[in-house]
């Protein structure tokens, strides 16, 4: 009797297994769209169609398009690097400050008459 229940379960399993590799194959989203387990994409609304531009200039995620991008002069990047560095200057005379500020004594407390 034993060995009956063992047979059944590895049977079970076995399809378990079957079916788990049928849903992860490709057939398996028909099947799984068949029985109501998946769905199928809907047709867009008419706004979102209308909202849509005909020529996006923008590339869809996953797409192997590629577009070229024009290389920046040389001028942009030194600009960009002056920028940050009189920024960095800024920010180091702001933080000393901070420093300055925080050591001074607390207030003595308040004089009850």
């Amino acid at each position: 009797m034993s060995s009956h229940i063992n047979m059944t379960r590895r049977l079970a399993l076995l399809l378990a297994v079957a079916a788990q590799g049928l849903v992860l194959s490709g057939c398996g989203k028909d099947i799984a769209e068949a029985t109501g387990f998946a769905t199928t994409p809907q047709e867009s609304k008419a706004f979102v169609k209308e909202a849509r531009q005909a020529e996006a200039d923008y590339i869809p995620v996953g797409s192997a398009v590629t577009r070229a991008a024009p290389r920046k002069p040389v001028a942009d990047f030194k600009k960009l690097e002056t920028d940050l560095e009189a920024k960095r200057i800024s920010n180091e005379a702001a933080g000393n400050q901070a420093k300055q500020l925080g050591t001074t004594p607390p207030p003595a407390p308040a004089a009850v008459p």
